[in-house]
């Protein structure tokens, strides 16, 4: 059943990029980030209640489903790393929009992978979790991947590809976001395991309400010199991609809802896995629907990186 629920979060995650490709065509990035996670509240909140104050209990002659109302108990360590990790989710949401914006689809999202070898690094100092050789083996191959997004660039040399892959727009931002998302996942880690019950939804819908809060100011604030009115010049954009927008909206309330039961049932690490196949799906996805080309470098490079990230993860 984990399995199950993680693969079809993964299918889920993986369009977003390309709706979030077709809404960059004619709207700001802090726009589009703001939308889709703001409009997304309502689901997630509808469905953080459901996983954390219902229950389904079979009762004979009588409806098994019931809901009570359960406050959790939190603490200062909770309330410092859910406004850390907001903080952090709030840049590399901006920048992982923008790198969207100014790369193909299918790089930036291999490049987002990159993110559980961040974690790997950064819960050694602060949760005090040793890497092994085996996860030392696959920030590797991580690496090792990322090389080979841009390997059809080797003729020009052996640090061709490197060099390629870091000239490209959006690439470096696409680093940088999924090392902040790296750091992201071991601050929400230490926010869940500092409220009681433990509730990986609640942190979601708190760390996402926080994240809106966040993107908010820089939304009616106009990218272009001349002045214009904020409805106008801020919404416009978005009305000729109204389906993707709705598409887009959807994807980001359900997906979760499928994802963390997944966390609750199956190993973290066999999940966190199946996660990272997303970054395959959305390949096949830019190049169906946005006709983007390189895919067998991008396709191989994306495969090595998920090996190399399930090693850090398992």
């Amino acid at each position: 059943m984990a399995a199950l629920l993680a693969l079809i979060a993964t299918f889920l995650t993986s369009l977003l990029p390309i709706l979030n490709k077709r809404l960059l065509r004619d709207a700001r990035p802090a726009l589009v980030a703001w939308i889709v996670n703001a409009a997304s509240l309502p689901i997630l909140l509808a469905g953080t209640l459901l996983l954390t104050q219902c229950s389904v209990t079979p009762v004979h002659r009588s409806i098994p489903f019931s809901c009570t109302a359960r406050l959790p108990h939190i603490d200062g360590i909770f309330v410092a790393a859910l406004v850390a990790s907001a903080l952090l989710n709030w840049a590399a949401t901006l920048l992982s929009t923008l790198a969207l914006a100014r790369a193909d689809a299918s790089l930036v999202s291999p490049l987002l992978t990159f993110n559980p070898a961040f974690t790997l690094l950064l819960a050694w100092p602060t949760l005090g979790e040793t890497p092994g050789l085996r996860q030392t083996i696959g920030v590797a191959i991580v690496l090792g991947g990322a090389y080979l997004l841009e390997i059809e660039e080797a003729r020009a040399g052996l640090l061709a590809p490197l060099r390629m892959l870091l000239r490209r727009p959006g690439t470096l931002l696409a680093i940088v976001a999924s090392a902040l998302w790296g750091a992201t996942t071991v601050l929400e880690k230490l926010a869940i395991e500092h409220v009681t019950p433990p509730s990986g939804p609640l942190v979601a819908l708190l760390g996402t309400f926080l994240l809106v809060v966040l993107l908010t100011p820089g939304v009616f604030r106009s990218s272009r010199p001349e002045r214009l009115s904020p409805t106008r010049g801020t919404w416009q954009g978005l009305r000729p991609h109204a389906r993707a927008l709705s598409a887009a909206i959807v994807l980001a309330g359900v997906a979760p809802l499928f994802g963390f039961p997944a966390i609750a049932l199956g190993l973290g690490g066999y999940v966190t896995t199946l996660f990272k196949l997303s970054a395959i799906f959305t390949i096949l996805w830019a190049r169906v629907f946005l006709g983007e080309d390189q895919m067998r470098s991008r396709f191989l490079g994306a495969c090595v990186m998920i090996v190399g990230g399930g090693l850090v993860a398992i």
